[in-house]
């Protein structure tokens, strides 16, 4: 009973999501008449200048290592290490320049 329910709701969820697979029309001509009805306007140019504070270390570090592989500890650069970050933007490089946005994320 339980498979033949699976294959029902297998086949409706098939037969619903069809329209949704077929209904845009990508092909050359249309990709080409969608492009010529964008507004050809002059590009804007944004300059964003800004420091990155990114602490690693002390009483309130804004970067910590979350993962690691065996060798890291052993390595010159880290190798496989992974960090949880949530840094300041900051005006200027003084410490207590004023902040404007923060910088979340991991890296490695």
């Amino acid at each position: 009973m339980e498979k033949q329910l699976c294959a029902i709701l297998l086949f409706c969820s098939m037969i619903m999501a069809m329209p949704v697979v077929h209904g845009i029309d990508e092909s050359p001509q249309a990709v080409e008449k969608w492009f010529q009805s964008l507004s050809m306007m002059k590009e804007k140019v944004t300059k964003l200048h800004f420091y990155f504070r990114d602490q690693v270390s002390g009483k309130n570090p804004t970067a910590v290592g979350v993962a690691q592989a065996n060798c890291t500890s052993r390595s010159l650069t880290f190798f496989g290490l992974v960090r949880v970050m949530d840094n300041a933007l900051t005006v200027g490089p003084e410490p207590n320049s004023p902040i404007v946005g923060r910088a979340q994320g991991t890296y490695t």
